[in-house]
């Protein structure tokens, strides 16, 4: 049963294998996440706000991202394309009022991608089309035509792009550091993490935007590290030492006002106590503010970017098992594959990267004798096999069906990354540029384009039908 239905009544309406993405309980988590949040300010006195940004990375399908906005989540994009849909709505006026985005990510100049504008073709036949994906042009283009948006610098060349650029009317900017699991500022320094800058970097750049006459810093971003990986009192020593140089930053950019954790928080259905390390996380920031002689009024906003803990829980998939074949005894009992109509490595590929499980429930046959049980996925790969390796536990229990029966399963939280880490439909993780082919024989070639950020919309649920369903 799944809030009132049966997972077999989507079946009997869509067959299956099928993916079914439920709206309402993304609301549900986005406002649950919040009161969280409310909950910890109160707790512990802290009288700034607190900001939820949906990391749409996670999942860009609109049928998550749009009620996570409509909950009070903000926006969150790392490439061209999430900031596209995000135009999209914006531009039918589906988006709330005082709506704000953060951009971060690679913003590489659009002169730097000059050279991805296709040249002569290798022959005769129709040239190669190669769509140019300019992420800081289309922030700007898009920050000059009203829609409330903030880059946030990654490294010192985008800052001289943007400062360059900066609409007359500024901006608001922020600056990533590149932070993790760290203590103290010498471990920054040997930090492997590509992305941000270091302390002292941030520290001239902040003094530059803050005295340029048309930027103005809000935003230090300092992602610790994910929360289900990490003990809470390594996160809070890490967001200590971020709230340590926010102060420090503050002193040469007053107008900063946000400080941002990132992402890396797990869904709320798992056994993870939020509340505990929110709390802690808003007692650290305070004790860093009066050590650095600042009062409460100059706390930060707390900002954090959630992708699974919004989009794990909103999807779950039914999958048919085809046959259950006996592979001989362990035991005295007997070795059973069911065999199913999908691919595991599609469909849980965080399972086979990550070690991720996932609730693995029958959808029918449930009040029968069940026997341990592995799923193979149609592929002949001996990697397709649930659960894999990489799982903890070593098989599944689940009931046999008669010969002339079907058995269901039910996979569920898989909102979150599945689809796009396989490129599902052609949307790879954070809608990255999936390559054109061009296929030689001899002098002659020809091209396969791939696909264009048109093309991604449609797979991604941005359409009529779906944005009217979705509308308030």
């Amino acid at each position: 049963m799944y809030r009132g239905h049966r997972a077999l009544d989507w079946v009997e309406k869509y067959d299956a294998p099928l993916s079914v993405i439920d709206a309402e309980w993304v609301r549900y988590r986005t406002h649950q996440l919040h009161n969280l949040l409310d909950d910890a300010r109160l707790a512990t006195h802290y009288f700034a706000k607190a900001r939820v940004y949906y990391a749409a990375k996670a999942r860009m399908h609109a049928g998550i991202v749009l009620p996570a906005y409509q909950a009070g989540a903000l926006g969150e994009t790392s490439s061209v394309q999430d900031l596209l849909h995000i135009e999209l709505l914006w531009r039918r006026r589906m988006l709330p009022p005082n709506f704000k985005t953060i951009c971060n990510g690679f913003k590489l100049p659009p002169e730097r991608l000059i050279d991805r504008v296709p040249g002569k073709p290798f022959s005769n036949d129709e040239p190669m089309y190669t769509p140019l994906d300019d992420y800081a042009g289309t922030i700007m283009r898009m920050l000059n035509a009203g829609l409330p948006i903030m880059p946030v610098i990654d490294s010192l060349e985008e800052a001289a792009w943007f400062m360059e650029h900066a609409p007359r009317k500024g901006m608001e900017v922020g600056v990533r550091l590149a932070f993790g699991k760290v203590r103290e500022d010498s471990d920054i320094d040997i930090l492997n993490a590509g992305f941000g800058l270091t302390p002292q970097q941030a520290e001239k750049l902040l003094r530059k935007l803050a005295h340029h006459p048309r930027t103005m810093p809000r935003m230090l971003h300092a992602m610790v590290g994910a929360a289900e990986t990490m003990p809470i009192q390594e996160l809070v020593d890490g967001a200590r030492l971020a709230a340590e140089l926010y102060f420090r930053y503050k002193r040469v950019a007053p107008t900063l006002n946000t400080l941002n954790f990132g992402g890396g928080l797990p869904p709320l259905g798992e056994a993870y106590n939020h509340l505990e390390l929110f709390c802690s996380l808003f007692k650290a920031i305070q004790q860093e503010a009066k050590k650095a002689g600042f009062d409460d009024g100059d706390l930060p906003v707390v900002a954090f970017e959630p992708g699974s803990l919004i989009a794990a829980e909103s999807t779950f998939l039914i999958v048919p098992v085809l046959n259950i074949k006996t592979q001989g005894h362990v035991g005295g009992a007997p070795i059973l594959f069911g065999i199913s109509d999908v691919s595991f490595i599609e469909s849980t590929i965080d399972g086979l990267l990550l070690g991720h499980d996932f609730p693995m429930l029958p959808a029918n046959f449930g009040n029968r004798r069940s026997y341990p049980m592995w799923l193979r996925g149609v592929t002949c790969d001996s990697m397709d096999v649930w659960p894999p390796m990489t799982i903890e536990r070593p098989w599944l229990r689940l009931p046999v069906p008669a010969p002339n029966e079907k058995l269901y399963i039910v996979a569920a939280h898989v909102g979150a990354y599945q689809e796009s880490l396989t490129g599902k439909g052609g949307v790879n993780h954070c809608a990255v540029k999936e390559p054109a082919e061009v296929i030689i024989d001899g002098r002659r070639s020809t091209v396969l384009p791939g696909t264009s950020a048109e093309d991604k919309l449609a797979l991604m649920g941005y359409t009529r039908d779906v944005l009217g369903m979705l509308a308030k």
